[in-house]
């Protein structure tokens, strides 16, 4: 506090470390009001400290308002076994923040397993997820355990859902809503006890409309929605993932200069 308010003081208290500013005299209500601000930014801080101490050096996802929302959010879901869905555009994060969910789930000491649905055809899709039985297909020499098997008691990452074909939308809904499965070529009735957390770039309501999403899958997939924002929208996050990157990826002590972070804000995210 100061009883010389100017631009310039305001600007180099802050430069140097200060929350706020309050010119004297000042009135209580006007001081309160800046403590609880700083109360609530401290036990925010703590929350996302918390949350770190369940995520590796590689999973850093930032510190900014519109983080901390989504921190809030997998905090009150992730001790739910509820399925869960990630939207936000390709690089945002889903990944992370679906093993950050695994992580502080009931699950956390069974597997977690990812399957990038849109890097595999439609019949590759399938014998990863519900496996096959030997002689199913051609190159099926013996039998295979699929995703769901191997995932068992634990967490199923589904990455960009909205790529599946509408036969294999068919087989997982009936995941969804029996819990049950067979592999590929098999008559055995399987139990998947697993949790699903899916992830999409696409706007799946456009392609329910378009007839290319089953709307009841989606329904059974939306229980728990969670938007990541972009980092456009995040800018200052840009240090602190900037710096994961350089000890994940750098060779030796590496850090990140103020102009190459006024550079890496300047781009259009």
């Amino acid at each position: 506090m100061t009883a010389y308010a100017s631009v310039e003081t305001a600007l180099e208290a802050t430069h140097e470390g200060a929350y706020d500013f309050l010119c004297k005299p000042f009135k209580n209500p006007e001081l309160l009001h800046i403590l609880e601000r700083i109360d609530e930014k401290r036990r925010m801080r703590w929350e996302i400290e918390h949350l770190r101490d369940h995520l590796t050096g590689e999973e850093v996802l930032g510190e900014s308002p519109a983080m901390q929302s989504v921190f809030s959010l997998v905090k009150q879901v992730a001790e739910r076994d509820t399925t869960v869905l990630l939207r936000g555009e390709s690089g945002t994060g889903k990944e992370r923040v679906a093993r950050l969910l695994h992580s502080l789930s009931p699950r956390k000491d069974r597997p977690m397993v990812a399957v990038h649905c849109g890097a595999l055809t439609e019949t590759l899709l399938e014998s990863e997820l519900f496996g096959h039985e030997k002689g199913s297909f051609t190159g099926a020499h013996e039998r295979r355990a699929g995703r769901f098997e191997r995932a068992q008691g634990g967490t199923l990452f589904l990455d960009e859902i909205g790529d599946i074909s509408l036969s294999v939308q068919v087989k997982l809904l009936r995941v969804l809503q029996e819990k049950k499965f067979e592999r590929v070529g098999g008559s055995d009735t399987l139990t998947a006890d697993v949790r699903i957390v899916a992830a999409t770039h696409r706007h799946l309501e456009e392609m329910i409309k378009e007839g290319t999403f089953r709307e009841d899958l989606f329904y059974r997939l939306s229980v728990f929605p969670i938007e990541l924002p972009p980092l456009r929208n995040r800018k200052e996050d840009i240090p602190i993932l900037a710096q994961s990157f350089l000890a994940k990826f750098g060779k030796g002590r590496v850090t990140l200069g103020k102009r190459a972070e006024k550079a890496l804000a300047s781009y259009a995210w």
